[in-house]
């Protein structure tokens, strides 16, 4: 069995995300700056777990729905949502703010494309941070249901973003037993996304949404609901 083929391929937006969980391949979504890292921080530190909604009025319903452990979470455009806790910065989701909190989170990119997989079987959220171990995870998924992997590049109001088709081949290189690409912060710096970031002031999230492999958490994405 461990000598499988795994045919892994890569995939764009809500579109390749609704093909890819059409055919319940096993899903990866990538969305590098910065939902995907956000998510994959905020269940390393402690977060109970993450609620994704389409719509700033979805999210307040949920919030007042569910009551008082909940954190509302999100941006548009990059920037905090009016009257939210919190954005959509990792560095925000720090322990002390997130731990044993569900979290609602909305975002431009990530939570539109996720919902177009929320009834698929398996779908993990990549980005560079987690990158090496959500292949693992995607790889031993495979190859117990004997099933290709998708990672689907999110992009960017439904344009298609360099750092996320970066990382996404950056995750089926680790698929593959091969070297992640070279100088991947540098090349992640140069995108249009991540010059808009720090223009906005967000330096230090492209900086830490740039690293490989600071940690093993794989988030699960299930019916709007990630956990670990």
């Amino acid at each position: 069995m461990k000598n499988i083929k795994i045919k892994v391929s890569l995939a764009f937006g809500a579109q390749g995300a609704l093909k890819a969980g059409q055919k319940n391949h096993i899903i990866i979504l990538v969305d590098t700056l910065r939902a995907s890292t956000t998510i994959t921080t905020a269940l390393d530190n402690g977060a109970k777990k993450i609620i994704t909604t389409t719509t700033v009025e979805e999210a307040k319903k949920l919030s007042q729905k569910i009551g008082k452990n909940t954190i509302l979470a999100g941006e548009r455009y990059g920037f905090k949502i009016q009257n939210f806790q919190l954005g959509n910065s990792p560095l925000e989701f720090t322990p002390q703010r997130v731990k044993g909190k569900i979290i609602i989170l909305t975002t431009t990119n990530l939570t539109q494309v996720a919902k177009s997989v929320q009834n698929t079987s398996h779908v993990l959220i990549g980005c560079l941070i987690n990158a090496q171990s959500v292949a693992q995870k995607a790889k031993k998924i495979a190859r117990e249901k004997g099933k290709p992997i998708t990672i689907i590049h999110v992009g960017r109001l439904n344009q298609h973003a360099p750092e996320d088709y970066i990382t996404a081949q950056t995750i089926k290189n680790y698929t593959q037993n091969k070297s992640p690409p070279q100088n991947i912060p540098q090349k992640i710096f140069k995108t249009p996304n991540a010059q808009y970031l720090i223009q906005i002031g967000y330096q230090k999230d492209v900086q830490y949404c740039s690293q490989l492999n600071i940690t093993t958490t794989v988030p699960i994405y299930k019916n709007q609901s990630i956990q670990k």
